[in-house]
């Protein structure tokens, strides 16, 4: 039987009363988020003009590169002069996102500064890592400015995150997800989803105007057959199986970095001058900075080296194994591509498109985060052949494990469906 009138009259009346409490929630999520973006969006988009002439000095001249010890020396000396933990770059910032962790007010000028230093001295570092944790930082100190209680960290955080990625890199959309997706796999705290929204896109537009430009890509269609299909579906799990490569690689680097040279400004010293005569070695700069120009060619060309994904693996290993700052995210975006573009064309799949399946695919199994892949991958390539980005992100994340980028990232959910939909005891065991 239906609810009496007096029954549908107040819940009428408890529906408008939490609406007029979620308004004020949205109002103060609103004008959090513009104040954060817009913080945000400024320095952000002076750190990728910045970065935009480091890169071309480091490319144009044939002396940056040989200063990347001196460079490393200069990242070790401000890490510990600001008491901030060298180890935890990213990791801190996902930690502080479930508000588990405090951020250290020096670390906005911090990375600003150590990630510069990386990429104008050749270092093979991203610069997205690093935008995560000037976005964290710069809103936590927002937050803190503006005497919005300790309760709202985990928000600030997220919305500096979202900014951070969206200045730098240009995608509002998936910056937007990554934010409430990266810390905890399988929940997405969609309370915050307004105010990171509005803080992605202030960030990213403001970016824009400053002249940091958004990535994207045009790829011709190819015909979504059977054969495409399968050719995809191999694809993603090669992807999601290298991923687990890739984030051991970075991990056994970093430890053995760490057994053999216990002082930080030797371990430093010594990782950049491997990579510098590696680089000698190869006769080639392509592998240092974030991987950018790899990216391009493997995208827009339909050009890679079979053995470009693992010297861009190594290299960038070595550096952040080093001590020396940036980020994983755009590497592997590079990695991913350039093994895509390789490897797809066996597949019967065109060499364009199969870069753009292993730059998405692998971006979501060492990050764990299967929506953002996915709208990245959507957003990036203007929704080319949809289903294939989809197949290849779902197997991609399946048959990644529980390794990750991130140490610090918690699952919520098993990857395999069982009836608990709880992550198996030994795999928990093996997370932390």
């Amino acid at each position: 039987m239906g609810k009496k009138p007096v029954g549908l009259l107040r819940d009428l009346y408890a529906e408008m009363a939490f609406s007029r409490e979620n308004l004020r929630a949205h109002i103060r999520g609103l004008l959090f988020g513009l104040l954060s973006g817009v913080v945000v969006g400024v320095i952000g988009g002076l750190f990728g003009r910045l970065l935009g002439v480091a890169s071309a000095v480091r490319n144009e001249t044939s002396w940056a590169m040989f200063l990347l010890p001196l460079a490393g020396l200069l990242v070790v000396w401000m890490y510990r002069k600001g008491g901030i933990k060298t180890a935890g770059g990213t990791d801190l910032i996902v930690q502080a996102a479930r508000g588990e962790q405090p951020v250290s007010r020096l670390l906005a000028p911090v990375i600003f500064a150590a990630t510069l230093l990386t990429h104008f001295s050749g270092g093979s570092a991203g610069r997205e890592g690093a935008a995560l944790q000037l976005g964290g930082s710069l809103s936590e100190l927002v937050r803190k400015g503006v005497h919005m209680g300790e309760e709202f960290q985990d928000l600030a955080i997220m919305c500096g995150m979202s900014a951070g990625f969206s200045a730098v890199f240009g995608s509002q959309v998936s910056a937007a997800i990554f934010a409430l997706e990266i810390s905890c796999v399988g929940l997405l705290p969609l309370g915050a989803l307004f105010p990171c929204v509005v803080s992605s896109i202030t960030a990213g537009t403001i970016a824009q105007w400053m002249g940091v430009r958004a990535v994207s890509y045009y790829l011709s269609a190819s015909t979504p057959d059977p054969l495409f299909y399968g050719g995809v579906l191999i694809l993603g799990i090669a992807c999601g199986l290298l991923s687990i490569l890739v984030c051991y690689t970075f991990l056994g680097v970093r430890t053995l970095l760490d057994r053999w040279f216990s002082n930080p400004y030797l371990r430093v010293v010594v990782g950049g001058s491997v990579v510098v005569l590696l680089t000698c070695l190869i006769g080639s700069k392509l592998y240092l900075g974030s991987g950018q120009g790899m990216i391009d060619q493997a995208i827009r060309k339909g050009e890679a080296a079979p053995w470009d994904f693992v010297l861009k693996l190594l290299l960038t290993a070595i550096t952040l194994g080093a001590g020396l700052k940036g980020g994983e995210i755009v590497p592997s975006f590079a990695i991913g591509a350039s093994f895509g573009c390789v490897v797809g064309p066996l597949l019967g799949l065109p060499a364009p498109y199969a870069a753009a399946i292993g730059m998405v695919s692998l971006f979501c199994g060492v990050t764990n985060c299967p929506l953002t892949a996915l709208v990245l991958g959507f957003e990036i390539f203007m929704f080319s052949n949809p289903g294939g980005f989809l197949l290849a992100v779902a197997v991609s994340f399946l048959f990644s494990g529980y390794s990750g980028l991130y140490a610090k990232q918690k699952f919520a959910f098993s990857k395999i469906p069982d009836a608990s939909g709880t992550i198996p005891e030994e795999e928990s065991i093996r997370r932390e």
